[in-house]
């Protein structure tokens, strides 16, 4: 790879979504990582959609070498530490404690190599009372507060974001860290742990409901999909669908009146003020809507566009991968016979590139191992015991 983080070697030992995602970042960037994982294969390999043509491991262990150890074992351990002589990072998201005992948790790892970043992601932190439970987004959505206000307004049923914000935001927030703590150590010369848990990185994207209840002690409530903090903002629907529009100051008013075509509305003395908009809400939405039934979606957006008034449609999954700005902006790649999205980080001198397709349990056992200083008798030693597994084929689950 000839990406910006070209020449910088990243050890994963992590399993389901947010260390993996931290990783692949990484690798997305340029890095070589190489993916560690049981002889068996990682847990992912078998969570498929109906009809096995998904395979939810593919879509964050792109652009990786895969290597098959035994990590229970001490010989398998062993292997990695060699490994991690080399490396400068080292990804791992297992409950806290679970490394150390396997002699590979972060001050294990740092005496043998002092430039090593260690990067810790787990469900809750690696101290608290909660250090110990095991962690998945859906449980920290719960628990950080997201589900109480996601939701139509009024509802008393929990609901998600759909998206596992937890896990992919706490794999972000790693690599993150994981690029400071290289700076860091450009200026240093000695690596350190770096740590982020799925509940605090649910927790940080909740900066308006935590700011209101920090400055008013106000408790967020399920809102739909209006915006907190102005109106309208928010979908509305058209004669054939659903615009959504951002209008969040008094300029932006007048000229969505304008592109709406209705002049009394602007002046009208419930909504001509944010403040009264935001009071009488219901009523405005229902005023909008009349006049947003005369046409299409397709219809209102040039108007709105033409006035300068931030508005979109609301597209399906299968509808925004064929909007032409999307395309243009080239985000879907390819690689391995498959498409993933891109990481969404343009460098213009050291762009992302897709490589590699998401290897199979083993691939690069071999390989990897060879680059190590392992002679080839001893990888056969190692397969044979049972401490190595080189690739096999899977079987359709």
């Amino acid at each position: 790879m000839a990406g910006a983080l070209a020449g910088l070697k990243v050890l994963d030992c992590t399993h389901v979504i947010a260390g993996a995602y931290c990783s692949m970042v990484l690798a997305d960037l340029g890095a070589d990582v190489v993916k560690i994982e049981p002889p068996a294969g990682e847990s992912t390999r078998g969570m498929r959609g109906a009809g096995g043509g998904f395979r939810a491991f593919d879509y964050v262990n792109r652009n990786k070498r895969t290597v098959a150890l035994d990590l229970s074992t001490e010989r398998g351990a062993d292997v990695v530490r060699k490994l991690a002589l080399t490396a400068d990072v080292f990804v791992e998201n297992y409950r806290p404690g679970s490394m150390d005992r396997m002699g590979l948790g972060y001050a294990r790892l740092a005496a043998i190599n002092p430039r090593l970043v260690y990067c810790s992601v787990s469900g809750f932190g690696l101290d608290g009372p909660y250090r110990e439970r095991g962690g998945f987004d859906l449980v920290t959505q719960a628990m950080s507060g997201i589900m109480s206000f996601v939701g139509e307004a009024g509802s008393d049923k929990p609901c998600s974001t759909a998206v596992p914000i937890s896990d992919l935001n706490a794999g972000v927030f790693g690599a993150v860290g994981v690029l400071a703590a290289l700076q860091s150590r450009h200026a240093t010369g000695k690596g350190q742990h770096v740590e982020t848990s799925l509940l605090e990185s649910a927790l940080a994207y909740t900066i308006w409901e935590t700011g209101m209840f920090l400055s008013t002690g106000e408790v967020a409530e399920r809102n739909g999909a209006r915006h907190r903090l102005a109106a309208p903002y928010e979908p509305l629907k058209t004669a054939d669908g659903h615009i959504v529009v951002g209008v969040n100051s008094q300029r932006l008013w007048k000229r969505f009146c304008e592109a709406l075509g209705d002049p009394d509305l602007c002046e009208d003395a419930d909504f001509n003020s944010p403040g009264a908009r935001m009071n009488n809400r219901d009523a405005l939405q229902a005023r909008i809507e009349a006049v947003l039934a005369r046409d299409t979606t397709a219809e209102w957006l040039p108007r709105f566009e033409a006035v300068g008034v931030p508005a979109g449609p609301l597209n399906t999954i299968a509808q925004a991968w064929d909007d032409p700005q999307i395309k243009a902006r080239g985000l879907l790649g390819e690689a391995g016979g498959r498409r993933f999205v891109k990481t969404p980080i343009k460098l213009h001198d050291t762009p992302v590139e897709l490589v590699r397709g998401p290897g199979e349990v083993g691939e690069h056992t071999r390989e990897v191992l060879a680059e190590a200083g392992y002679s080839a008798t001893e990888i056969e030693g190692l397969v044979a015991a049972g401490v190595a597994a080189t690739q096999r084929k899977e079987v359709a689950q």
